[in-house]
């Protein structure tokens, strides 16, 4: 019975070991998300940028288009 006990604690120990790492591992992860989400929407606001410019110019020619 001893035995048993010894056995089922050192499984409990090694599942609690195992427990810290994957924390860790969710951690990383949680990170590497938010540095993609962050690196997506400075991506995005560049692209909104560019797109606006390229109205304002497309707004420009086509008053250029009416005057001549």
């Amino acid at each position: 019975m001893g035995f048993v006990i010894l056995i089922l604690l050192i499984i409990g120990l090694v599942a609690l070991a195992v427990s810290f790492y994957k924390q860790d591992s969710v951690k990383q992860m949680e990170n590497q998300l938010e540095e993609n989400s962050i690196t997506m929407m400075q991506e995005l606001y560049k692209v909104k940028k560019k797109i606006r410019v390229l109205e304002e110019e497309v707004m420009i020619g086509d008053r250029d288009n009416f005057k001549g």
